[in-house]
């Protein structure tokens, strides 16, 4: 157990490294890359565990595997953690992230893989809003634009049939959605003063505690495969979002928010290869509208660098 931490500790001090070689931008845009892919992997873990295992259960082994592998850690930060700043927004984030993660793999588990995962983006729609009216975050023309076509591909792949089930579960998406958003942009608000010790800490204890009762009275004793799956969902997602608290801490929420669409083309292979799920024309029309909403911001800052450096 000690080397598999000192291993870990180790990839931590290769992500401050990482830190300090790349504009804070493209930092951001990478990390956001490599953190929703694993993501994206660990819904796939989740879907398969939900065949038998409750979604609560799940949840509760998640958090009790974050809280050990930052056991650590917290131990270190003991001090700074008994003494908790910016209460209020600390209770937003960690309800926020309950309902992000919760209503998430209730989505991930009952509609096809790349449905749940477009529906997810409408957090980006949620983030905008939220961080225009409380971080004063700029959302200028390019950036409605982007989210209005982003949305239309989201509906494309999504194509909702608007029966009782189909909007249930659209619902459900939207509602994790709405969470992840009240997270992302409190973490983008406690980010500057907070460490990240400080904000996974509190999320992994307390979303921990809200599932432990549901948890335990719907446990059903793993298999040694299920046990394995569970472990995974909790190292990779705890891996993940160490990463993804690192890209909102150095960039603005709206970047970051903006490159997960990427999750579109990770859960397009995965469907297809775990799930053998297909999709047709219209949802490939979606996703390339998808990729090209979140390309164009990135473009356009891109030139407008170019042309500012031309003319100065």
């Amino acid at each position: 157990m000690r080397q598999f931490f000192s291993k870990l500790s180790d990839k931590f001090k290769l992500l401050q490294r990482f830190e300090n070689i790349m504009p804070a931008h493209l930092q951001g845009i990478v990390l956001a890359l490599i953190s929703t892919g694993m993501f994206v992997f660990v819904g796939a873990i989740v879907r398969l565990l939900s065949e038998r295992i409750d979604l609560f259960q799940i949840l509760l082994f998640r958090q009790i595997v974050f809280i050990l592998l930052l056991t650590p850690v917290i131990v270190k930060s003991l001090d700074i953690l008994l003494k908790p700043k910016m209460k209020s927004l600390h209770v937003m984030r960690i309800t926020g992230a309950f309902i992000a993660l919760y209503f998430g793999f209730v989505t991930v588990s009952n509609i096809p893989f790349a449905d749940a995962t477009a529906l997810g983006f409408t957090q980006v729609l949620f983030v905008a809003v939220i961080s225009r009216m409380f971080l004063s975050e700029s959302v200028g023309l390019l950036r409605i634009l982007t989210i209005v076509v982003g949305f239309l591909g989201v509906m494309l792949v999504i194509q909702p049939s608007f029966d009782s089930t189909s909007i249930f579960y659209t619902l459900v998406g939207l509602s994790g959605a709405l969470g992840a958003a009240i997270a992302v942009v409190c973490v983008r608000r406690m980010a500057q003063s907070q460490s990240r010790v400080t904000l996974l800490t509190y999320q992994a204890i307390f979303v921990g505690l809200i599932a432990l009762v549901p948890g335990i009275y719907g446990w059903q004793w793993p298999t040694t495969y299920e046990f394995l799956l569970l472990v995974s969902v909790g190292v990779i997602s705890s891996i993940a979002q160490w990463i993804g608290v690192t890209a909102y801490k150095v960039t603005e929420a709206n970047i970051v928010a903006n490159v997960e669409y990427a999750k579109i083309i990770y859960s397009l292979i995965i469907g297809y290869y775990l799930f053998m799920e297909m999709p047709n024309i219209l949802s490939l029309i979606g996703v390339s509208i998808i990729i090209a909403s979140a390309l164009l911001p990135i473009l356009c800052k891109s030139l407008s660098k170019k042309v500012d450096s031309v003319t100065s």
